[in-house]
């Protein structure tokens, strides 16, 4: 008999977890090539799963190329800053009989870039870093020259290394040099699915159980270099050279240890270098408190990287003006690789580097006028203070002047097991529910999924329209990722060389995107529109024209993309990525409306009308969100689109 503080319909649950590994076994090594893992999570002993609150676990760490000495490959490498769900490339989810597929969802990891982007604040981007292996912004690698904020120049708290403490790095013996292997961090992830299944409620697994398939992104895909050391990215993040360090060599040459002045504005008797000059140099000083470079700690750079040199500023015959190809006393071009980092002396010193960060170079390289160092100059030029302001790069990965094939890479996963959070339900409610299904009666609910249909557009077509083949019952919205199909080769990938240039300004001067194949890229898109049945929705066409200049954001086209995330259930609670990763969607329905788009035509007409044309050819990955219902009759499942 029920009462005031009790009622006898109230169903009695506990909670408990249980830990399913994969088949495949508990660690893996991901390269070049993408990998497959697998859960099998039995109806006995999971009986009614609560998806939203399992998980992947796993330890997991970036696996450098193997360190030889004097090779220059030294370098800090990173995660993508969404962190380790990047690294499920494609989901699928059958019953457990793994004869019916109730869940399919093709490059899932740019769902996962897309709700990092738009669906983040300052709280949600730092549990992401704890739980996830994310990354943040830190004030302390904060760039002072003016570039944007990154999430990847964090040297002093960044989970994938270990942080340099504060004292003089040094290689003076074969073996010295930093070695990524032994400086990496082993990094422990939790991390959920964002699938339908592992989204929503609770989940009848006693009845089919469940079998989960996960492809492992390639490495390359997803690890990266600092911000701070790479020339495409956010260039003004890098340390900017305040002058390189004299051996004594070449005619007119200052002595050995003094400054040859490339911008430190030429006062105090500092070394202009001379016209037509040979000077050669075996080292250099970064600027005091550029870029918070002020020790060997808040330092970019690693003890056996290559370096460059590069305009830091736009000049009238380009960007890329000013990249080193420094030549050896030997004639082999290579770029100079540093064998110790220290503290010149203390702020207010006498000394000659007044407290500078000084990097030294393994040997002497030549500083030739249009050849050398900054090989734009032209012949008969003096570089001052005045003329050039030039920033120092890595150049360990890029390898712009050795022609490197490769940088291998890959990252390890340990203890890999699903997480399955299973509800313990009143054994009477489980004993009605078995027998319902004994009965033959059909147990339905819905859950909110995806599905990925693909689409292929070369950079010479300026007009296009693509079907989409939707076979989706209970539509919510569309949503349109173009991403980059280059080919990259795997460096490339690694330093963000030559893939898509998101924006070009004064203030980053140039960045190029870092997630190739995964984010979405404008690429000077005029407008899109969608065709239903012959209908144009939106009445108008949706412009792009201020996004596709890089200079401005449109209004409407904001407007469209909001409704297009909130019904894809993903809060779009900050927009400041709109560039970084550009999509482009249509809402279908409001609140828990829905569109039926089987036996529709569906497709997406684009204009590409501006003056410059597109850079890339691209993919398009358009997710169709949708309701899909779930009915289980006598052990069986089907699934209804």
């Amino acid at each position: 008999m029920s009462s005031y503080w009790s009622s006898e319909n109230v169903v009695q649950i506990g909670e408990h977890q249980v830990s399913i590994p994969a088949e495949q076994g508990l660690s893996y090594t991901v390269g070049a090539t993408s990998r497959r893992v697998s859960f099998d999570i039995p109806a006995q002993s999971v009986e009614m799963l609560s998806g939203k609150d399992s998980y992947l676990e796993f330890d997991m760490d970036i696996q450098y190329p193997t360190k030889v000495a004097g090779d220059g490959k030294s370098t800090r490498l990173q995660l993508d800053p969404a962190g380790a769900g990047m690294i499920c490339q494609n989901i699928r989810i059958y019953d457990g009989g793994r004869g019916n597929l109730i869940e399919e969802i093709n490059e899932y990891n740019q769902v996962v870039a897309l709700k990092h982007d738009y669906d983040r604040d300052d709280s949600l981007t730092g549990v992401r870093a704890l739980e996830q292996g994310g990354t943040n912004y830190n004030p302390f690698s904060k760039g002072t020259r003016g570039s944007s904020k990154s999430e990847m120049n964090d040297l002093q708290t960044n989970p994938w290394f270990k942080a340099q403490v504060n004292v003089a790095q040094a290689a003076a013996v074969a073996g010295q040099e930093w070695d990524g292997n032994v400086r990496k961090s082993n990094v422990h992830c939790c991390v959920p699915l964002l699938t339908g299944i592992f989204t929503g409620s609770v989940y009848p697994n006693m009845l089919t159980g469940l079998y989960v398939e996960i492809d492992l992104a390639p490495a390359p895909r997803l690890i990266r270099q600092l911000d701070s050391v790479v020339k495409d990215r956010r260039r003004t993040l890098c340390p900017y050279l305040w002058g390189l360090r004299a051996n004594g060599n070449g005619a007119g040459a200052p002595a050995a240890g003094a400054v040859i002045n490339v911008g430190g504005g030429g006062a105090g008797g500092l070394n202009d270098l001379p016209a037509a000059s040979a000077i050669e140099f075996d080292g250099c000083w970064v600027t005091l408190n550029g870029n918070s470079v002020t020790d060997v700690e808040s330092c970019p750079f690693t003890v056996g990287e290559s370096v460059g040199f590069v305009s830091g500023i736009p000049t009238d015959a380009g960007r890329a003006l000013g990249e080193a190809n420094t030549t050896t006393v030997g004639a082999v071009q290579r770029s100079p690789i540093i064998i110790a980092i220290a503290k010149d002396g203390i702020p207010g010193d006498a000394s000659v580097g007044q407290g500078r960060v000084l990097l030294t170079f393994d040997q002497a390289y030549l500083n030739a006028v249009g050849g050398g160092a900054f090989p734009d100059r032209a012949a008969g030029s003096t570089i001052t203070g005045n003329n050039i302001n030039g920033v120092v790069f890595s150049d360990s990965v890029k390898q712009t002047v050795v022609a490197a094939p490769s940088y291998d890479v890959s990252y390890n996963v340990n203890n890999l097991n699903l997480i399955c959070h299973v509800i313990d339900m009143d054994a009477q409610y489980k004993s009605g529910m078995l027998q319902k299904a004994r009965d033959g009666s059909a147990i339905e609910f819905d859950i909110h999924s995806m599905t990925n249909y693909k689409n292929s557009l070369l950079a010479s077509e300026r007009q296009a329209s693509f079907l989409i083949h939707a076979q989706n019952r209970k539509a919510k919205s569309l949503c349109v990722i173009p991403t980059d199909s280059t080919v990259y080769l795997t460096k490339d990938l690694v330093c963000s060389n030559g893939t898509y240039e998101t924006t070009a300004d004064a203030m980053d001067m140039v960045l190029n995107s870092a997630r190739s194949g995964i984010s979405g890229c404008c690429d000077n898109l005029s407008q899109v529109q969608y065709q239903i049945n012959g209908n144009l929705v939106p009445s108008r066409p949706v412009s792009t024209r201020k996004i596709a200049t890089r200079q401005s954001i449109d209004a409407f086209h904001i407007f469209e993309l909001e409704k297009t995330l909130a019904n894809a259930n993903i809060t779009p609670h900050s927009f400041a990525k709109f560039m970084d990763n550009f999509i482009v969607g249509r809402g279908f329905a409001h609140n828990s409306g829905t569109m039926d788009l089987r036996d529709k035509d569906l497709s997406v007409q684009l204009s590409y009308e501006e003056a410059t044309a597109p850079t890339k050819s691209k993919m398009f990955n358009t997710f169709v969100f949708h309701l899909r219902r779930i009915l289980i009759r006598g052990g069986s499942t089907m699934v209804v689109e």
